[in-house]
């Protein structure tokens, strides 16, 4: 009688992790996604470099310390002496929902830009690789982005989760279901030391709601940038950071509090993320 009581418990139990998942976009993103803005659109091509690497750590405390997104990408451009450039990328992400929902993802990517006008590109890209549940079952995956730049405005279009792959892991079926962004950045400078920026990003989920996330930056003397974003299911949240500059080369430690203020369940915002970036001139 024991062992059947503990086989059904155990079946319960599985059947409970599998079930826990609320929808199939795993939507989960830094809030300052803009520090790595292939996460956003995987046709996006900074304006200056050669390479960079970035890397992005998002991580609760107390009770919800289980749950944690973390982020990689590392790119290197190939800039043609006509303006275009090509980019060969590496994207590496998992979302942590706890000690037995996880979704480790690995994607080749490609972009390319073209020189349209005197200060006018376009720039599209596509990243195809594999993404993960549970570590075990592996579903093919791909995204693709699409948009323009003109001096320092950049509008783009993107799709995520295009295949809507699934499996049955678990006694339950798993979609990653393809959902759509927008991203919007712009730039002013003033004077000889700042620099104001604006961002804002729409994830359209057709099955859950939608996402905005929306902020500002200052950069001070190309060393010292801080700012604040208001994302609509979580709330307000503020950053700030270093550059280090050796000469050629840049260096970016970011910090960022994702607080409880404006958040529509405070109790279980309250987040902080790290940041690294290095870019090769």
């Amino acid at each position: 009688m024991k062992s059947i009581i503990l086989f059904f418990c155990g079946i319960f139990y599985a059947s409970s992790l599998a079930l826990g998942q609320a929808n199939g976009y795993y939507p989960d993103i830094l809030s300052t996604y803009f520090f790595q803005m292939a996460n956003a659109n995987p046709g996006y091509i900074p304006k200056e470099g050669i390479a960079d690497f970035n890397a992005g750590y998002k991580f609760r405390t107390g009770a919800f310390k289980d749950i944690a997104t973390f982020s990689f990408s590392g790119a290197r451009f190939f800039r043609t002496e006509n303006e275009n450039t090509h980019t060969l990328r590496i994207l590496i992400n998992n979302e942590q929902q706890g000690p037995f929902i996880n979704t480790p993802r690995a994607y080749l990517n490609y972009a390319y830009e073209l020189k349209v006008g005197e200060e006018s590109f376009l720039y599209a890209g596509t990243a195809v690789g594999l993404a993960g549940i549970y570590y075990s079952v592996m579903l093919p995956d791909g995204s693709l982005g699409l948009g323009i730049r003109y001096k320092s405005i950049s509008l783009g279009l993107s799709s995520y989760q295009l295949l809507n792959s699934e499996a049955s892991p678990m006694l339950a079926r798993f979609r990653l279901a393809r959902y759509y962004q927008s991203n919007f950045e712009a730039e002013k400078e003033y004077g000889n030391d700042w620099k104001l920026k604006g961002y804002a990003l729409y994830r359209l989920f057709p099955e859950t709601t939608d996402e905005l996330n929306v902020g500002g930056s200052a950069l001070y003397s190309e060393a010292f940038i801080f700012g604040a974003m208001y994302r609509n299911l979580f709330g307000l949240g503020w950053f700030a950071g270093f550059y280090i500059d050796s000469g050629k080369d840049k260096l970016i430690l970011s910090f960022t509090y994702n607080s409880p203020v404006l958040s529509r369940v405070p109790g279980l915002q309250n987040s902080m993320e790290i940041g690294l970036g290095f870019r090769v001139e």
